[in-house]
């Protein structure tokens, strides 16, 4: 028959197994769906996967140790308090991971599943937090002093592990390339801000757009779009406006384009994943009119899945307005009446998150998200992106699973997204034969990285805004400011 104690270690091992299984699918989890989305897990995932070695191991010795009673916590009391306000400690990390994890997902997934992802992350702070309190209380009160079986045996990987990412974090001082100026234009804080998008306006205004996310960095939940203004080639800027809330919905993928001949800024825009519309303006940005809601004007089905670019879209030589959208099917929106009613182009057959470029020759690319650690995929329109060929791999372009932005300059193609492979790392890249190869490329900065958008002054000067951090591309959303010249 089992001793009172055997059945509390008993049941302090499920405890462990639990949470060690759990932890392992959130791990599982991670890597399927949002391998490379933190930098810091990229460049400490030597340390993650020997961490998770180390808990399987640890976790297997505490059960092994609980059935046994092979483990007597016999060591000096002044160690024990120690270890005991290290558990404290340890508690702290395993929270602020899971808070970071459980905010990402809230809104994208059932909360059920939020929460079953979030239940090892309490589960284990918990045990430390119950193992340290104890010893001190314990300790406190003269009385003997004994650890929870395992406290030692499952916090020494977390130690191990968090002191080794605590190293790398100290250390990682991510630069941007010297002849490079930059300067944040939507910083993280009570609000979040992800996915830009951008135009230059003659005169060199120009209006910088992000998502407003409201609660969560989710993509869904309440999200607005707002707005900055430069009127001066982005050397200053205005405070930020609100294009479009619409309550509590979620307000999502701005996606802008300039009319020169009618000299009207439009923006294209979903809620809800479900519906299309578009606004616009007439005063460059500084008032808006009541968005159209597409859907109902194309009559699309309620069903269909709405995405639009994010980004921009473009004007072609033939005055003819086109948008990338992702309707189902990535594909373009595009109108020959000055945007007095829209159309939608056939869709493509692989690839999200298009962006749109003229070619010399009036040809119409559309540059697409491919999956993280893939060639970028193109294919390319000779009727202005109403119908595509079957897309293909540009093996020069690897993608970090995320949007990425491409433009024609002086009859040159500008292309940028992160380079690594995975979310870091924006890199500016030049070709002089349509995209063929790629002989110009710069490193713009060293850290997280995600969408991006490029524009141009009058001046030559190129203008990169992207998402951008220290290990997170979440932390705010910077333009990026360099000359390369159009013989480089």
């Amino acid at each position: 028959m089992a001793s009172p104690h055997n059945s509390k270690s008993g049941w302090l091992s499920t405890v462990h197994v639990i949470s060690l299984v759990l932890l392992l699918a959130v791990f599982g989890i991670y890597e399927m769906s949002f391998s490379g989305e933190f930098l810091i897990a990229v460049r400490s995932s030597i340390y993650i996967y020997v961490f998770i070695l180390l808990l399987i191991l640890a976790t297997a010795a505490s059960v092994f140790n609980s059935k046994h009673a092979r483990y007597r916590n016999q060591v000096p009391i002044a160690w024990r308090m120690v270890w005991a306000t290290i558990s404290i400690i340890i508690a702290c990390p395993i929270l602020s991971v899971g808070r970071t994890l459980a905010l990402g997902a809230m809104g994208s997934v059932p909360m059920f599943a939020v929460a079953l992802l979030a239940l090892p992350f309490l589960l284990y702070p918990t045990f430390f937090l119950a193992s340290g309190v104890m010893s001190w209380v314990k300790f406190a009160q003269r009385k003997p002093v004994r650890l929870l079986r395992g406290s030692f045996l499952i916090g020494m990987p977390f130690v191990l592990v968090f002191t080794a990412v605590g190293v790398q974090a100290a250390t990682w001082h991510p630069q941007w390339a010297k002849d490079v100026t930059h300067q944040e234009i939507f910083t993280s804080g009570d609000h979040g801000y992800r996915i830009p998008a951008m135009a230059v306006l003659p005169n060199d205004t120009v209006l910088a757009f992000s998502e407003s996310r409201q609660e969560a960095m989710s993509d869904l939940l309440n999200i607005d779009i707002v707005l900055r203004r430069s009127t001066d080639g982005a050397k200053s800027w205005q405070p930020i406006q609100v294009v479009e809330d619409m309550g509590s919905r979620t307000v999502h993928n701005p996606t802008v384009l300039y009319d020169k001949k009618t000299k009207t800024v439009w923006l294209a825009f979903c809620a809800d994943y479900t519906e299309l519309f578009i606004t616009s303006s007439k005063d460059q940005g500084v008032t808006w009119a009541k968005a159209r809601n597409l859907t109902q004007e194309l009559s699309l089905p309620v069903t269909q899945h709405c995405a639009m670019g994010p980004g921009s879209g473009l004007q072609l030589t033939s005055g003819r307005l086109i948008v990338p959208s992702n309707l189902d099917a990535p594909r373009s929106l595009y109108s020959d009446d000055d945007g007095a009613t829209w159309k939608l182009g056939r869709g493509m057959d692989a690839g999200e998150e298009p962006q749109f470029v003229e070619l010399s020759d009036g040809t119409v690319c559309a540059n697409l998200r491919n999956a993280l650690k893939k060639p970028r995929l193109v294919t390319c329109s000779s009727d202005g992106g109403i119908t595509w060929p079957a897309t293909k791999n540009d093996p020069n372009l690897m993608d970090a699973g995320i949007q990425a932005a491409i433009t024609n300059y002086q009859d040159q193609l500008l292309f940028s997204n992160p380079a690594a492979g995975y979310r870091a790392e924006m890199t500016l890249r030049k070709s002089d034969d349509n995209g063929a190869t790629w002989s110009y490329s710069k490193l713009l900065y060293q850290g997280a990285a995600g969408c991006s958008q490029i524009g141009v002054l009058s001046d030559n000067t190129i203008l990169v805004l992207f998402e951008t951090g220290r290990f997170d591309l979440r932390e705010s959303i910077s333009l990026a400011r360099l000359t390369i010249g159009s013989s480089t």
